[in-house]
């Protein structure tokens, strides 16, 4: 029965409308017809627009029929068909209105864009005017459709409304996202150019076919926070979803869509839909749609003498179930055609006195010029709101909406034709956050200084650091002639020191910046930074090196006299000298130029720092640093050269780990520095490379490395100097001592006592060997010298005497020189044995 009554509806419905086409029988008044084009079939594509618009049609033929100012002479009726949306009916219902029944002055429709298109070209060859009232594609232009209007905005309408958004808000950085297809793409092409045109930024513009996720991560990827959308109802669901999915929403992103959409049409979703309503109505909280404003809110009287209130009751008790955003409009339209018919009707009789409406006639060029004008010239003030037209578009008000728990809700209107937007005709604004969403992340460029207290601590330690090694320096050179100093090189020790004084400058110079400067003498500081860092490196580690490497050649070749231990002590100072020279490496660190001030930011490491007070700031802190060019090549070399010196100073500190020599006093404590040195180096250089963007604690803990390391050094080679001075104040060393290297492995004290054994062996019988030889010739020599007489007597009574001497010889006596400053009495022990024995041996071969 329901069914049923609906179908006597709609039969009463279209027999009230084709009553509409019959003739009047009022001789009084003429007859004058257009052509109505509506897709009104059930079950039809936009069949709920042709329903819904056509009670309005009706009340607006009625109100003009019986206005007393309006078409007096005339009545007007529609002659319309059931386009079903589509293109090849409605072209058939063209052309058969166009051939059967009266002439029609206007064509009044259509509502489908495929059916609107075709009906426009035709109707430009029969000299005919169209006039639309819910077609809003852009593709009808002026330029391209010269006899097309439309009694409502196109969606090209929709960006000016967009735009006052963005300026109200001062949204200066957008992005775009529109469905490629021309009714969506035609608009946002212009929208674009637009916002090209005041000035305004556009990140990033994405298009979309069949999927929307990829469109929106490269927009989050600019990070993109204002989006102005252009598509349709079905894909919105898709793209808010989807933006769901993505957290594009909230806080920190506004969505500005053009929203003319049906009532709550993010509920209609389908059973495949990947988000849940509730999902859905997250993301969209807080989203602005632009969409059409049903009805006037102004409140004035229109044309046909009621308010828009007064209307929308009348039409609300004409329309039944059905239902048309365009109701309003199509009731404009009609009296907008009413307006035209009217105007023509006066200005026919200046062109043709005989002639009135009646007389209308298809393919006549003046009839057309004459309507065109007309609607050109119509001003009047409807149901929603003024109606003029510029460039054959209407230019009326926008409604904006925004989506509010759940809801769509009115915000403001946007008038086209004052080009006013007012945000106070609505609800207030929510914002999720305190404020309205910033177009972009904001960032602050921040200049990173070392802290001042920071800095200040380190270097008043440094400066301490400095007056300690000024004190061991005075010491050394003091006592350097305490034989306890002397066997220790008091010369390397200087170095050792030096060296040290300059490590400490250097992390004077590394907390320095432009800040507690300038940046005049920035280059001046990063030289100084190089060259204090190298040079005291150089010099405290190649003494030390020196040090590690004579006692390792000691223990290495036991065959090492004094003179050639000197000579070699001599090389190796001097060789490490020249690997170490101050002035080599600061070329070295300039990179064979003078260093500059340069600044980069943390957006190369993704180093960004929230603000603490508004989170769409970041800070990214800017650095200053010392470069030069080819210093990428010149700091590798200097890695590569000192790493593999430093390696092998470790390496001969461990070889030597476990020497104890009085004579070399600090040798153990030397090879535990060059361990303290490589370890803080290495660790050094790793920390510099992973916080280059963190000045503070680079500094920080540079500064601590470099302050411990050479402490440490200090002292572990001075303080048991000045501890042993104390204990014992004249410097005399305990000759019971005994060089030792301990604790030795049995495997190795077994091999060194074998190889002297086999060498002590091999001596005396070598010695054995030549006395016997030495006796023979002696003998010999007698026999001759008796044979020359007593002239030679004398010489062989003081040979003999010789002979005897050397027999009874069994350990030559050497005599001994003074040590040098770098040589001791317990090296000439430690070497006593092997000595004597060649001393013999080189005695008795001289004898021969």
């Amino acid at each position: 029965m329901r069914y049923l009554s609906i179908k006597v509806l709609v039969l009463l419905f279209f027999f009230k409308c084709c009553k509409l086409q019959k003739p009047n029988m009022d001789n009084r008044r003429h007859d004058v017809y257009i052509a109505g084009f509506f897709p009104f079939g059930k079950g039809v594509e936009n069949s709920d627009t042709g329903r819904g618009v056509m009670p309005s049609v009706k009340l607006a033929l009625d109100h003009v029929n019986e206005h007393s100012a309006i078409l007096r002479n005339y009545r007007l009726h529609m002659w319309w068909n059931d386009t079903m949306c589509n293109a090849a009916v409605g072209v058939k219902a063209f052309f058969d209105m166009m051939h059967s029944g009266p002439h029609k002055l206007m064509l009044f429709g259509a509502a489908c864009t495929h059916v609107t298109d075709p009906i426009a070209k035709a109707s430009k060859h029969w000299h005919l005017t169209q006039l639309s009232y819910a077609d809003t594609h852009p593709m009808f232009t002026r330029e391209n459709f010269p006899n097309f209007f439309r009694i409502v905005p196109s969606e090209n309408a929709f960006n000016s409304p967009r735009l006052s958004l963005l300026k109200q808000f001062n949204w200066t950085k957008v992005g775009t996202m529109y469905q490629n297809e021309p009714r969506y793409s035609l608009a946002h092409n212009r929208l674009v150019a637009e916002l090209d045109t005041m000035g305004y930024q556009v990140l990033e513009t994405q298009s979309f076919t069949n999927e929307v996720t990829s469109a929106l991560t490269k927009l989050k990827e600019k990070d993109t926070r204002i989006i102005l959308g252009n598509f349709n109802e079905k894909w919105a669901r898709e793209v808010f979803c989807e933006a769901y999915k993505l957290k594009m929403y909230g806080r920190k992103y506004q969505w500005i869509v053009m929203g003319t959409y049906s009532y709550e049409w993010w509920k209609r979703l389908e059973p495949e839909f990947n988000c849940t309503l509730e999902e859905l109505e997250t993301s969209l909280e807080q989203t602005i749609l632009t969409d059409l404003l049903p009805l006037s809110t102004s409140g004035e009287i229109t044309i046909s003498g009621i308010t828009a209130d007064e209307y929308r009751t009348e039409y609300d008790s004409r329309r039944g179930i059905e239902y048309s955003r365009f109701h309003g409009y199509t009731y404009d339209g009609i009296w907008a055609v009413a307006l035209a018919i009217q105007h023509v009707a006066h200005k026919i009789k200046i062109f043709r006195k005989n002639q009135t409406v009646n007389d209308f006639k298809y393919r006549d060029p003046l009839w057309e010029k004459l309507f065109l004008d007309a609607l050109h010239n119509t001003s009047f003030e409807g149901v929603t709101g003024p109606v003029r037209f510029y460039e054959n578009e209407r230019k009326a008000s926008i409604l904006l909406k925004q989506f509010q728990e759940g809801q769509e809700i009115k915000v403001g209107e946007y008038s086209a034709a004052t080009q006013h937007l007012d945000l106070t005709l609505g609800a207030p604004l929510k914002w999720i956050g305190k404020h309205p969403p910033k177009d972009r992340t904001l960032v602050i460029i921040e200049h990173t200084r070392v802290n001042k207290t920071v800095y200040a601590i380190l270097a008043t330690l440094a400066v301490c650091g400095i007056i300690m090694a000024i004190v061991f320096l005075a010491f050394n050179i003091k006592y350097r002639n305490q034989r306890y100093i002397k066997m220790s090189s008091p010369q390397l020790n200087n170095l050792i020191i030096i060296g040290c004084m300059l490590t400490y400058t250097s992390i004077i110079f590394l907390g320095l910046d432009s800040g507690l400067s300038s940046i005049e003498a920035f280059p001046y500081i990063c030289t100084a930074r190089a060259w204090t860092l190298m040079a005291g490196f150089s010099l405290a580690f190649g003494a030390m090196f020196s040090k590690t490497w004579r006692v390792h050649s000691i223990f290495t070749d036991v065959k090492l006299n004094k003179k050639s231990y000197q000579g070699l002590s001599v090389i190796h100072g001097g060789g490490s000298s020249a690997l170490h020279r101050p002035g080599h490496n600061d070329n070295l660190a300039s990179g064979g130029s003078l260093l500059q001030r340069h600044e980069t930011n943390g957006t190369i490491f993704f180093q960004y720092l929230p603000h603490p007070s508004n989170e769409d700031i970041i800070i990214i802190p800017e650095n200053e640093y010392c470069a030069s060019e080819h210093q990428t090549i010149f700091v590798g070399s200097i890695y590569a050269y000192k790493g593999l010196l430093m390696i092998f100073g470790a390496f001969l500190a461990w070889e030597t780990r476990h020497v104890s020599i009085p004579a070399l006093n600090d040798s153990r404590h030397v090879g535990l520095s060059v361990y303290n040195v490589a370890i803080m180096c290495i660790c050094g250089a790793a920390v510099a490379l992973v916080l280059v963007d963190h000045q503070d604690a680079m500094f920080l803990i540079i500064g601590v490395f470099v302050m411990f390391c050479t402490t440490a050094t200090l002292w572990l080679v001075f303080v048991p100097k000045m501890l042993e001075l104390r204990r014992n104040p004249g410097g005399s060393i305990d000759k019971r001592f005994r060089p030792t290297l301990r604790p030795m492995s049995k495997t190795r004290r077994d091999s060194s006592a074998s190889e002297l054994e086999t060498k002590l062996k091999d001596v005396k019988s070598l010695n054995s060997k030549f006395r016997k030889t030495l006796l023979d010739k002696e003998s010999e020599l007698q026999m001759l010298i008796r044979r020359l007489g007593s002239e030679a007597r004398e010489i062989l009574d003081s040979r003999t005497d010789s002979i005897s001497d050397t027999n009874r010889l069994s350990v030559p006596l050497i005599r001994k020189e003074p040590p040098s400053a770098t040589e001791t009495s317990d090296i000439t022990s430690l070497c006593s044995l092997s000595s004597q024995d060649y001393a013999s041996l080189h005695h008795t071969d001289s004898q021969k």
